[in-house]
């Protein structure tokens, strides 16, 4: 095996897939309460057999997905429906697929009065789903007391995880299902700001300059793997005029 041109396919790919999620992280800055996608990158060794020398393969070979979670900005709205979350919490949501995990909190009712998330998820409460009664003004307290019609009808069913970054996995926009890696926990130190909304953590412009500099990285591998396949194809030639 050519060590060096493994090495600078590994380093191509991994660069392919970091401009791949920058650019989707660009595409969803103005996505309410979207969460960047982060790629770690690792350096690993291969030893040759039967030489004994060891050989660093390109730092940044090896690259993997995780999710910054770190908050988005709260822009106010003045709807009734929209609900940003200050701190760790996430709203609990009914999926056909399953229990989901959101901070998206542009809510709506659906035909039933059911309270449902954009996409015509249910949002759960401590009773399960939250029916508003008709006709009725919907009030958002900061601890996620919902009260309509001058009483309390439910309250939001809001949970945090310690490690959010192993505990939950992409499922859309902004969405995610838990791992298995721990268990909700109830979260009671977080707000609710009622007529809020919580924008993406994408910051355009240092998203844009970081995507540039992965592209000039992808090019700078890309001169060195035709500057290497053209050296094997002269060596190749050579061994074949030698017969």
């Amino acid at each position: 095996m050519n060590y060096g041109l493994y090495s600078i396919f590994l380093g191509m790919r991994a660069r392919q897939n970091t401009l791949e999620t920058q650019a989707n992280n660009i595409a969803n800055a103005s996505t309410t309460g979207f969460k960047a996608q982060r790629m770690i990158y690792s350096t690993f060794e291969a030893e040759k057999k039967g030489s004994g020398d060891r050989q660093l393969l390109v730092a940044g070979a090896s690259a993997a997905s995780t999710t910054d979670f770190s908050g988005g900005s709260i822009q106010q709205t003045d709807r009734g429906l929209d609900i940003a979350i200050e701190g760790d919490a996430f709203l609990q949501v009914q999926t056909p697929r399953g229990i989901r995990y959101t901070r998206a909190g542009n809510m709506t009712v659906n035909d039933g009065g059911q309270l449902v998330t954009k996409n015509g998820d249910l949002v759960v409460g401590e009773k399960g789903p939250i029916t508003i009664p008709r006709d009725s003004q919907l009030s958002i307290g900061q601890k996620g007391v919902l009260s309509a019609a001058g009483k309390d009808i439910d309250s939001l069913k809001l949970v945090r995880f310690n490690n959010p970054a192993a505990a939950l996995a992409k499922d859309g926009e902004s969405m995610f299902v838990a791992t298995g890696a721990e268990a909700p926990q109830a979260a009671t130190g977080s707000k609710i700001i009622q007529g809020s909304l919580e924008g993406s953590n994408i910051n355009s412009v240092s998203e844009m300059v970081a995507m540039i500099n992965n592209n000039r990285e992808f090019e700078s591998l890309q001169k060195s793997l035709t500057l290497l396949v053209n050296d094997m194809g002269r060596k190749i030639s050579g061994e074949i005029g030698k017969l």
